[in-house]
């Protein structure tokens, strides 16, 4: 075997073990200091239970693009706010990220909707979103480092989508007017 053919197979295998990688995200903001919370419209309740969801999308730094992120091999598909004192918060566990490596810096969103004004977060009404990044992703190291903490999360309320805003002036513009015949 020759230097060449060495080389290539140490670049080889530094490169599949790179895409083999996988970062870990402790997908809470129950440990987040100061535990801040996600509110609904009015910016003081906190949104709790099965009418809302909260995701995480993560960006992919070969794309640029913001991503779904995995749990147990399967697709997250976000998590219900927990109730009671606990309302605002949300748990969905680790979530692995199979893009970006462990120690990593990964840029996030955290989106949270009603799911009574849309299913999905592209359908939903009330919405709203927060990004941020993580310095450095668990998973590293042999056992793992424990799941990276989203420790810059900071609170944020759903707000209506302005097409919400125009329908209401288009209606009330329209009232106006039917006062006015």
């Amino acid at each position: 075997m020759n230097k060449a053919q060495l080389f290539a197979g140490v670049v080889g295998v530094f490169a599949a073990a790179s895409v083999m990688a996988q970062g870990t995200i402790d997908f809470s903001n129950i440990k987040t200091a100061g535990r801040p919370k996600i509110f609904d419209k009015d910016g003081t309740t906190a949104i709790a239970g099965a009418n809302f969801l909260v995701d995480i999308l993560v960006k992919n730094p070969t794309s640029g693009n913001f991503e779904s992120v995995t749990k147990s091999g399967a697709a997250y598909t976000g998590s219900a706010p927990l109730t009671g004192a606990n309302a605002g918060l949300f748990s969905g566990g680790t979530l692995v990220v199979p893009f970006v490596a462990p120690d990593a810096k990964a840029d996030v969103k955290v989106r949270a909707w009603d799911v009574t004004s849309g299913a999905s977060y592209a359908s939903a009404l009330y919405k709203n979103e927060i990004s941020f990044s993580i310095d450095k992703l668990g998973g590293a190291g042999s056992p793992p480092t424990l799941p990276a903490v989203i420790a810059n999360f900071t609170s944020f309320a759903l707000v209506p989508e302005p097409s919400t805003y125009a329908l209401a002036a288009l209606g009330l513009g329209g009232l106006l007017l039917f006062r006015r015949k």
